[in-house]
């Protein structure tokens, strides 16, 4: 495919350096190797080494990613990499654009707006716009300063063999071919994984034929920071758009192309590019472009991730559509999963059982990211004639109603998978009556506090281990918990002339339900792996030993959630599937057995007449916008 390249960022040039594994009769043996120096191989290698695992990094290119690709960097992985290397993500911070303010738009008619800033008192934003090449470039400086990550570019590895001890790669360069071993591969290579397709392993999913092309320009207007959506619109009748900021003065914009009779190469061309962009822009509006690129997609996953020695993560192990902002954020997600438990196991800290739990934790979340991919996708590119009405006359009531706005899916934005379904979250002592909208198996929740009167935020003060928060004055015995684990132990007080850490504000008690002796037990990937209401050194001592597999006790925690998101979504999807196979007159049978049934839900003339009057409007409305 052609590209435009980016005259904004320069590619650094990484050379092929002179490794001694050249040169030697049998293989050196590493600890990990990584294939990928993506955004997932990179924070994997940064993590390992982290907690004292060297790994050797593989890339067949010899810089980071051409064209901005990856955009949207979420919170969770914001706070993922602040927590292994605070250095890069100041410089994504500084560098990224940070939007909360999200405009929905049908047609020409701006239906709604959506804030994603949280609560005060977080130190890391809810998005950043960033171009992967940045993203990947800081991390890769920070690795190529850190002696346990050997970071190898323009060198091809090839998954050979694995036995009971060692995984065996060939390495290609174009100064030589050389052999290695590692105890474990991570194999971080992308969608078109070479190491799965060499295990033969099937990657399983739906191919979405739509066409969408991205245009990343430089352009003088006076767009706010903002990140707009349209269905329908004048410019691009029939179809969507999306524009939001860049980094250097770039703005993204992806079009809808349809799903029949592309020829990419004919959508590539500049000047009908630019052609499509002046109807959405305006004539008078001055831009150049900076990469484009045309796409479609597929909502796919590897059944297992784990096989034997060699592990999956990222796009080598699941794909999504890039509505929402899943595919890099996921795959960092990934990794904070895997790292911690990757490095216990080589310790010896944990059994090798502890890594199942990356299978058993993570499949779901990829779950979880192809179902909302996938419901955006339909959503945005109806399939149906019924389907399409459906997702018409929900922008319309979306004007006015708030639960049609929630309907509304240009893409669930990436947010912290939950472990309530897992071996490693312990469940609430029942006696416990806890109030907070945070639960085991949650990421923890980022809050302001005060220390010697300065600020700092309980992402700085939480430990790369196990981290032990206590509310109020620190008790005796408390340093004791376990022989094997290190656990730093932090205790946030309520008294304003405290020495240590202060909740000047509550934030910490009112988000946490916090009371005097209230605890909670962070996992190294600062998870809420369990909690207490009170003190309680044993059951603190056992939630850490089920944390890490090393307890008798496996059951799964199954604990409901009392913040589930996107409930309605189920039944909007239900409701199209029942029209599917149906005739129009079918169809319009079901519509009104439907509109009866709910009839029978409400016993208030008033209510029902406002309902049917609302209807009525949107009917009116309609027939005025045509006239």
């Amino acid at each position: 495919m052609k590209w435009v390249i980016p005259k904004t960022y320069t590619n650094p040039i990484y050379p092929l350096k002179k490794v001694s594994d050249m040169n030697s009769n049998t293989p050196t043996k590493h600890q990990v190797a990584i294939i990928g120096a993506g955004p997932v191989g990179l924070t994997t290698a940064l993590d390992l080494a982290n907690r004292g695992i060297s790994s050797v990094v593989f890339s067949k290119e010899n810089s980071v990613s051409i064209g901005s690709r990856a955009l949207c960097f979420s919170k969770k992985c914001l706070e993922i990499v602040h927590r292994i290397n605070p250095d890069a993500v100041s410089r994504m911070i500084n560098k990224g654009i940070t939007w909360n303010l999200g405009k929905v738009f049908y047609k020409n008619e701006e239906v709604y707006k959506f804030n994603l800033l949280p609560e005060e008192g977080h130190k890391i934003p809810a998005f950043i716009n960033l171009q992967q090449y940045y993203f990947e470039e800081y991390l890769a400086d920070e690795a190529h300063k850190n002696p346990l990550i050997d970071l190898r570019w323009q060198s091809k590895a090839h998954f050979i063999a694995q036995d009971d001890d060692k995984v065996t790669l060939k390495i290609e360069t174009e100064t030589g071919n050389y052999t290695i071993e590692s105890e474990y591969l991570l194999a971080c290579d992308g969608v078109h994984s070479p190491t799965r397709n060499a295990m033969n392993l099937p990657f399983k999913g739906e191919l979405f034929e739509e066409n969408f092309l991205i245009a990343d320009i430089t352009m003088e207007n006076d767009f706010p920071t903002e990140r707009w959506f349209w269905f329908d619109p004048p410019f691009n009748k029939g179809y969507s758009a999306l524009l939001h900021k860049e980094p250097d003065g770039v703005w993204r914009i992806d079009l809808q192309l349809g799903r029949d009779g592309i020829d990419k190469t004919k959508e590539l061309d500049q000047e009908r590019i630019k052609e499509r962009l002046r109807k959405m822009l305006g004539d008078d509006c001055k831009f150049e472009l900076e990469w484009t690129s045309i796409y479609n997609f597929r909502c796919m996953r590897m059944d297992n991730l784990i096989h034997d020695r060699v592990i999956f993560a990222g796009d080598s192990a699941h794909q999504v559509s890039p509505f929402g902002a899943r595919g890099a954020n996921g795959g960092v997600q990934d990794s904070d999963n895997l790292s911690w438990k990757l490095a216990y196991v080589i310790k010896g800290l944990a059994p090798k059982s502890l890594l199942d739990t990356y299978q058993e934790e993570r499949s779901p979340a990829a779950d979880e990211n192809i179902y909302h991919s996938s419901n955006a996708t339909d959503f945005i590119s109806p399939k149906s004639k019924i389907s399409t009405i459906f997702r018409n006359q929900t922008l319309d009531l979306a004007k006015d109603h708030v639960f049609a706005q929630k309907l509304v899916n240009s893409g669930r934005l990436s947010n912290a998978f939950k472990y309530l379904d897992s071996s490693l979250t312990s469940t609430d002592n029942p006696s416990d009556d806890w109030q907070a909208s945070l639960q085991p198996g949650y990421s923890f929740n980022d809050v302001e506090l005060k220390k010697h009167d300065k600020t700092t935020y309980l992402i700085d003060e939480l430990g790369h281990d196990f981290t032990l928060i206590v509310y109020g004055e620190k008790p005796e015995g408390i340093t004791d918990l376990t022989d094997m684990f290190n656990v730093k132990v932090i205790v946030i007080s309520d008294a304003q002339n405290h020495n240590g850490l202060v909740d000047n504000n509550n934030y910490f008690k009112n988000r946490y339900d916090a009371q005097k002796g209230s605890w909670y037990l962070l996992r190294p990937d600062h998870y809420i792996a369990s909690r207490g209401k009170v003190l309680d050194n044993k059951r603190i001592k056992n939630a850490i030993l089920k944390a890490t597999n090393n307890s008798e006790d496996h059951s799964k925690s199954n604990i409901k959630d009392m913040n589930p998101q996107h409930l309605k979504d189920d039944m909007y999807k239900a409701l199209i599937e029942s029209h599917e196979g149906l005739t129009e007159e079918e169809s319009h049978k079901l519509n009104a057995k439907l509109i009866l049934l709910l009839m029978d839900k409400t016993e208030d003339i008033n209510e029902w007449n406002d309902l049917i009057n609302s209807a009525k409007a949107i009917k009116a409305h309609n027939v005025l916008i045509k006239s």
